[in-house]
């Protein structure tokens, strides 16, 4: 039976959502082919003593696939680009899957295109959508920041495909295991990697990891934003940045802010500007016109927080707060502190 593969992305040491939703697209083009396809994870990570070593359960919650490949190298505790190619070039070689799908994370960019090379693998980045018909594999994809798409068709042959696939496009599934009713565990199997892989590189030192200020995030990289428009005002935007460095947030902003120079122009959220989609999206003073709502379609969650009830941005909103958005920040700030200070 030939294999897909999800390669799981850790971060700090946590299974991110994104591992669910990859996931859950995986198992929907393996139940399509079932019988001929068998939906396996992969993981990279250092040897763990046996007295803490993981269980699955933190990584399949309610998708859970019939085998689990786990990879261990002193070199895997933080992430290199050379070890996920080694790594990974090595399991290739000794287990060929048919198709290996990653999130098109920073990291998964990073490995993902530069295995393909090594390897000679067909490669399509960032897809939205990727399908299986005999020996062809079909791909969606976003062009110029989601105005357009278009598909793919990649001819298979005796290498796997290799696919990352764009974070936010699914969204994370919510049952979990319990409440399937069924608690199972993947076939498991571990190796320890009989690879040089170098400690460092010699053109690359680890130093440490240093999260940037919310008004540094790049905005297609945010899984939170907080954007503020026309009801915001520029001395509010002070209280937004505050606001999305508390929650972790990235800072966006509508055309009218951008124009007004209450924010720079890399901020703008559009059809002028760039289209985001994160996993959480809050909405700040703007009115909702299309050339705004355009670019931010692809959010999972959005929140909406203005005083005009009749504001367009309402009928997008997930979840809508009436009132005005200087005020409510204000609040947000104040509970946001006192929770951090355990008041």
């Amino acid at each position: 039976m030939a294999e897909l593969w999800v390669v799981l992305q850790e971060q700090d040491g946590l299974p991110p959502e994104y591992n669910q939703e990859v996931l859950a697209e995986a198992q929907e083009l393996a139940k399509q082919h079932s019988g001929r396809l068998q939906l396996c994870a992969v993981q990279l990570r250092a040897p763990l003593p046996t007295a803490t070593e993981k269980s699955t359960e933190p990584f399949f919650k309610s998708i859970v696939p019939e085998r689990f490949y786990v990879l261990e190298h002193p070199s895997l505790e933080r992430y290199t680009t050379e070890g996920y190619v080694a790594a990974l070039s090595w399991l290739i070689r000794a287990h060929t899957p048919a198709l290996i799908v990653t999130s098109a994370t920073a990291n998964g960019q990073d490995w993902a295109p530069r295995l393909a090379a090594q390897l000679g693998l067909p490669f399509v980045a960032r897809c939205l959508r990727f399908v299986l018909e005999q020996d062809t594999l079909l791909t969606l994809r976003a062009l110029y920041g989601g105005r357009a798409y278009v598909q793919t068709r990649t001819r298979l042959g005796r290498l796997p495909a290799l696919v990352t696939f764009a974070p936010g496009t699914r969204g994370t599934p919510s049952a979990s295991r319990s409440q399937l009713g069924r608690s199972p565990e993947p076939e498991v199997l571990r190796y320890q990697l009989p690879l040089a892989i170098e400690e460092q590189s010699p053109r690359l030192q680890h130093l440490g990891i240093e999260a940037p200020a919310a008004e540094e995030v790049e905005l297609e990289a945010a899984e939170k934003i907080v954007a503020g428009g026309r009801g915001v005002g520029r001395e509010g935007f002070a209280e937004l940045a505050t606001f999305a460095r508390l929650l972790g947030a990235a800072v966006g902003a509508s055309r009218v802010a951008t124009d007004r120079g209450w924010v720079e122009p890399e901020r703008q959220i559009g059809a002028t500007g760039k289209s985001v989609s994160p996993r959480l999206y809050i909405a700040c003073g703007i009115s909702g016109a299309a050339q705004h709502t355009s670019g931010i379609r692809e959010a999972q969650t959005i929140i909406a927080i203005n005083p005009d009830r009749n504001a367009p941005i309402f009928a997008l909103a997930d979840l809508g707060l009436l009132g005005d958005a200087r005020e409510i920040l204000r609040r947000a700030i104040q509970l946001l502190q006192e929770e951090s200070v355990g008041v």
